[in-house]
């Protein structure tokens, strides 16, 4: 019995990816302390409205409480999300905008099922989530990346060479995810005008994808543009797991901007998909908690104050870097190659993932939603590294 040869080699090329969700590296002794920066796991706990909100909804059962909600989900959690939507965009979102589905990457995944033909392609910006190219081959579709400034901000030729007219979707995910960065407005509205123009020209509709994991969870006073009143072919993905630090939960929604020519057929696409790919609903209890809690998000300066932190340190060290706008991963860009980096942390104790990983070698990845402890504790050890690499 032989496994698929696609998934095989898929295996051998992202092993390191089933350690992330691991404790300990092999390279680390069982003796050494161990400060494990690789996984975007949180560890300040959710805010106490979602704490009375689970308690609330679990205290009071109901017939079919745990049942399968509709497979677009509960219709009190998509109007909440809708309403909310309406307000913060000033467009006029309903329920049958919205599908909750299971964590941001269920949302991902149901609208590329829903979109992509066979050979079909993506674009996708780098640094990248290191999940876009899997996700986007389990529905067939190419993979084309596109590169970033050396600062993380948009280079609109970059994206401009990558569209064919085999292109069907461009992912945006911003705060970004490894590096923090915001996309400008107008930036956004460069992409959005060169969407525009290659629509025309090729006479179909490019999607644009807006991977809005961490919209809530910005620093610095700053905003995040809204996509809905820039780009009318936008698929929005979000996730409850980085606001309300729940994670393990799965829980988030796709929308769909109420004003996209056959927008009926996109939600019926994603309902579809929902089922055939065997989420069938999202967790229910969830959907349940969630739909009382809009607008609830952690305590950013939490996150803020561990940014700072680091950062600090790091820039006295002479590690060099951009300090994110968002998200919870800092990305420096550091001497020589970053797996021999990455394992040269490891041999302190210290957990990181090599940028080649998100699809920019020379960097590597630190994501500081820890407890304070590990970042205090683990310093010396980021100290003595960049010394012996300087």
């Amino acid at each position: 019995m032989s496994i698929s040869s696609k998934v095989r080699e898929g295996i051998a090329a992202s092993s390191w990816v089933v350690n992330i969700f691991e404790y300990r590296s092999p390279v680390v002794s069982e003796e050494k302390e161990v400060y494990d920066f690789r996984l975007g796991n949180p560890k300040i706990e959710p805010p106490a409205k979602f704490v009375e909100e689970l308690k609330k909804v679990a205290n009071n059962p109901f017939p079919g409480m745990h049942g399968y909600s509709a497979l677009a989900g509960h219709i009190q959690a998509r109007e909440a999300i809708a309403q909310t939507l309406s307000e913060e965009r000033g467009l006029s979102f309903t329920a049958h905008h919205v599908i909750m589905t299971s964590g941001g990457a269920g949302a991902l995944n149901i609208i590329l099922k829903a979109i992509l033909n066979p050979g079909e392609e993506v674009i996708v910006l780098a640094p990248l989530y290191l999940e876009y190219p899997y996700y986007i081959d389990n529905h067939g579709g190419v993979c084309c990346v596109a590169e970033t400034n050396a600062d993380f901000t948009v280079n609109i030729d970059t994206i401009s060479a990558k569209i064919t007219p085999r292109t069907k979707a461009i992912i945006i995910n911003s705060p970004n995810n490894p590096t923090g960065m915001i996309y400008s407005g107008d930036s956004l509205k460069s992409i959005a005008r060169l969407l525009n123009e290659k629509n025309r020209q090729f006479g179909k509709d490019i999607f644009l994808i807006y991977d809005a994991a961490y919209q809530d969870i910005i620093y610095d006073g700053n905003k995040v543009p809204d996509i809905f009143n820039i780009y009318s072919n936008t698929i929005f993905a979000a996730s409850y797991s980085k606001p309300l630090s729940i994670p393990g939960e799965r829980i988030g929604f796709a929308a769909v901007h109420p004003a996209m020519k056959n927008s009926g057929e996109l939600m019926d696409a994603l309902t579809f998909a929902n089922r055939v790919l065997g989420y069938l609903s999202a967790p229910v209890l969830m959907q349940h908690v969630v739909a009382n809690l809009q607008g609830v998000c952690v305590d950013r300066v939490e996150y803020q104050e561990r940014r700072d932190m680091l950062c600090d340190a790091l820039e006295d060290f002479g590690y060099s870097f951009t300090r994110p706008m968002g998200a919870y991963y800092i990305f420096p860009m550091i001497p020589g190659d970053d797996v021999l980096f990455a394992q040269g942390l490891s041999q302190e104790g210290i957990l990181v993932l090599p940028g080649k990983s998100f699809g920019r070698s020379g960097y590597i990845r630190i994501a500081f939603c820890v407890n304070k402890e590990t970042i205090t504790n683990s310093l010396p050890g980021f100290k003595r590294v960049i010394e012996r690499f300087m």
